[in-house]
């Protein structure tokens, strides 16, 4: 450990009272949990320090690949920007002088100080050109392949339709479903949407690119889905994110006393074949007007894509029981609300507020 000596012989040598100009917003994203994404100004003073901002970015303009990259992310983000958050207000498109703009003059014009002008484009386009780099980034393609892979492998086994009804199970578990989906990619402009709507979304922490929906007719019927897929290692607990799990359809003691119900909701298949008649499982169910009922969490796959490596790609699995589905088809709940809400909080996060005319 180094010796700290007494005096002015430890104290820091700066070669201009300018080092002493400390940008506070940034240091603030640095060490303060600000989202850049938040950032109102930069600090790149002219065209060489923007070279150097993009090089610790990561893209050296000198490489073709990287200017191969970089123009890209740029048609994706003006077209994320054109096609998706616009018409907004008064604001119909992207004005031609900034979609034509090098990105070494947007950084240059992004750290001078706003004049009143709104929209500030050139911070608007940054803001989105750094999503769009971290959604195309962090995708991994080959492993995206191979999780989807063994998602489908995992459960087609198990899905058969009986008689009009699909079902999940083997020769000693059926239980019947309301729906079965696999989400096999999240739109990039879902993606964008997603990072941009909240302070802390980074796209290399999006869980749900992939992911599984299961719908059952009961609250009953979804433990006893979520113990079936378990004990069939159709998923593998030891694999999930315990942050990442969500529970909404109902208290654990709650779901213990279904499964003690007398009648049980369920049919008990007989050695002679028939079923052994019971009750309707939907009268006695306790938490059948509850709204929204839900169990998601996510699965760290362990894949091997084609190249030979092994990595870990994340999944979501939601079990919802009919009641949540039908909820989501209607109101404020809806998929399309859902996204609106986020669309408007990107606009304003994007734009913020226009001038009152």
């Amino acid at each position: 450990m180094a010796k700290r000596i007494a005096g002015p012989a430890w104290a820091p040598r700066l070669g201009s009272a300018a080092e002493l100009e400390i940008p506070w917003d940034t240091l603030e994203i640095l060490i303060g949990g600000r989202s850049v994404v938040d950032l109102e100004q930069l600090q790149v003073g002219d065209e060489n320090a923007a070279l150097r901002y993009l090089r610790a970015y990561g893209f050296d303009l000198s490489d073709e690949d990287d200017r191969l990259w970089l123009e890209r992310i740029h048609t994706r983000a003006i077209a994320f920007l054109d096609e998706v958050v616009l018409p907004w207000q008064r604001i119909e498109a992207v004005p031609k002088d900034y979609r034509e703009m090098p990105l070494e003059a947007l950084l240059v014009e992004a750290s001078q100080p706003s004049d009143g002008r709104w929209p500030n484009w050139s911070c608007v386009l940054l803001k989105v050109l750094h999503c769009a780099t971290h959604a195309e980034v962090t995708q991994d393609e080959a492993a995206h392949r191979a999780a989807l892979r063994s998602v489908q492998e995992r459960f087609q086994p198990f899905l058969f339709e009986l008689q009009g009804q699909q079902w999940i199970g083997d020769d000693q578990c059926k239980i019947p479903l309301v729906d079965f989906h696999i989400k096999e990619e999240k739109a990039f402009e879902r993606i964008m949407t997603k990072l941009l709507h909240k302070p802390g979304n980074l796209a290399l922490e999006l869980f749900d690119r992939l992911g599984v929906r299961l719908v059952t007719h009961d609250i009953f019927s979804a433990v006893l889905l979520i113990k079936f897929l378990r004990s069939r290692s159709i998923i593998m607990f030891a694999n999930q994110l315990p942050e990442r799990s969500r529970n909404s359809l109902a208290e654990l003691h709650e779901i213990q006393s279904l499964f003690g119900m007398e009648p049980p909701p369920f049919l008990l298949d007989t050695p002679s074949g028939e079923d052994m008649k019971v009750a309707d499982s939907g009268a006695l169910n306790p938490f059948s007007d509850r709204a929204f009922r839900m169990f998601k969490f996510v699965e760290r796959l362990i894949v091997r894509p084609e190249d030979g490596r092994r990595c870990i790609y994340p999944y979501e699995i939601q079990v919802l029981d009919c009641n949540a589905w039908e909820a989501t088809h209607s109101g404020d709940a809806t998929h399309d609300a859902y996204e609106a809400r986020q669309l408007k909080r990107v606009r304003h996060r994007l734009f913020g507020h226009p001038p009152e005319a």
